[in-house]
């Protein structure tokens, strides 16, 4: 589990941090920033697509407007983080306001992505490739201190403040509770 100085880190120098990284419209590079902002656009395995800007205490996803997001970094052969995502999966129902959002950190292109969610039966969550996935990744490791251990769990409230972090699963009742202290 993330130590307080982590959750610090990432609850406020998300933005400090972004001034590392390229600004500009629709970018998921990482190279040098000639200004503070920066903005990451993805498309999931549904075709959707969803947009990320860090700001100074959180992640702002302003495509999913008045919800909550339980953002997780994971890796298709891990069985923690396959027994997450069908526990999320199957919460996603009894969470209305919650957005799920997954980055797989281990090679799936955007077909194998597919069959992963086929295989899982995993509906109602927002999965995304790894090459779509590891310029956020990296950001979050420059802003965190991240070491790339999965999962790895970011919960932001409505307005886009981090609210929850940590490595590791889990349990239902964990993520309910977070849910219901968070979204009002």
């Amino acid at each position: 589990m993330f130590s307080i100085v982590r959750y610090l880190l990432i609850a406020g120098f998300i933005v400090g941090a972004s001034s590392l990284f390229a600004a500009g419209a629709d970018t998921n590079t990482s190279a040098p920033a000639k200004s503070q902002s920066i903005r990451f656009t993805f498309t999931d395995a549904e075709g959707q697509s969803f947009q990320i800007l860090p700001r100074s205490n959180g992640l702002n996803y302003p495509d999913f407007k008045d919800k909550a997001v339980f953002a997780m970094f994971f890796i298709h052969t891990g069985t923690p983080c396959r027994n997450e995502l069908q526990l999320l999966s199957k919460l996603k129902p009894k969470l209305p306001d919650l957005e799920v959002v997954a980055f797989e950190l281990k090679g799936l292109k955007p077909d194998q992505l597919k069959a992963f969610q086929e295989e899982l039966k995993l509906q109602g969550i927002h999965l995304v490739d790894t090459a779509q996935a590891m310029p956020f990744a990296r950001f979050i490791a420059q802003a965190a201190g991240w070491q790339g251990s999965v999962p790895l769990i970011i919960f932001t409230d409505k307005k886009g403040a981090v609210v929850h972090m940590q490595l590791g699963a889990m349990s239902a009742q964990q993520i309910e509770d977070i849910y219901r202290k968070n979204v009002n």
